[in-house]
């Protein structure tokens, strides 16, 4: 067991630098380069957690998550033209898992009959504030989009309610939506937003540096960690 436990320790700290140095890749690079070095990281994070293989919610949660991150990325990343609407799919599904993880490891009754409210009652708010917002524009993709915006803060907020007991999860799930809100702003730019004045301030600004994957990166690299023993027991 001391041996396997140090195994496990040294992939950990294997996978960490790794994950350091595609973070400082992903930066410098472009073109094919690029895509190799972005795709890599998530592909990574799903198969480093194979390592925590057990039979346990929290790792099947954990691990469906990251696998759709790696199909949401795939339609992203790698596929040109990129493929928005099955990504916001695949991603929505990632959200759902970690909301499952979360859910499962409450053991307040109470706790659970409040999440299943507030996430079903901001679900559905989001939706309806789409529609009302870009009207005649709303389509699938900020439908979709706006789903799984919404259960991602849901994640954070019950998340951040057990820090203690899941911290790694928790950071995780927060640089998750750093990254996604500068991708929402990109999005919105492209499509939905037609003032050229706005678009220039705004991209000269996202410009500099690839914000998202500034966020993404240790995103994915500590919701991998979060099975470890770097995490918490959770134990709400």
């Amino acid at each position: 067991m001391l041996n396997y436990n140090k195994y496990k320790n040294l992939a950990i700290i294997l996978f960490s630098f790794i994950q350091l140095i595609l973070f400082f890749t992903v930066q410098a690079t472009s073109g094919v380069s690029n895509t190799i070095s972005s795709f890599a990281v998530v592909v990574l994070c799903c198969l480093f957690v194979i390592l925590y293989i057990e039979k346990s919610k929290d790792y099947i949660f954990t691990q469906i998550a990251l696998f759709c991150t790696v199909m949401a990325d795939l339609f992203l990343v790698v596929l040109q033209p990129m493929k928005q609407l099955p990504a916001m799919i695949f991603f929505s599904i990632t959200q759902i898992c970690y909301f499952l993880r979360l859910f499962f490891n409450t053991k307040s009754k109470k706790e659970k009959q409040i999440h299943i409210i507030i996430r079903a009652a901001s679900s559905f708010l989001a939706i309806i504030l789409t529609i009302v917002v870009l009207k005649a524009k709303a389509d699938a993709l900020s439908l979709v989009s706006m789903f799984y915006y919404a259960n991602l803060i849901i994640n954070i907020v019950f998340a951040f309610i057990h820090f203690k007991s899941s911290n790694l999860l928790a950071i995780g799930l927060l640089l998750f939506l750093c990254c996604d809100t500068i991708v929402g702003i990109n999005v919105l730019l492209d499509q939905y937003i037609t003032s050229p004045s706005l678009q220039e301030s705004i991209n000269s600004i996202l410009s500099s540096l690839n914000w998202a994957w500034i966020f993404y990166v240790p995103s994915q690299t500590l919701l991998a960690l979060s099975l470890t023993k770097l995490n918490n027991k959770m134990s709400y």
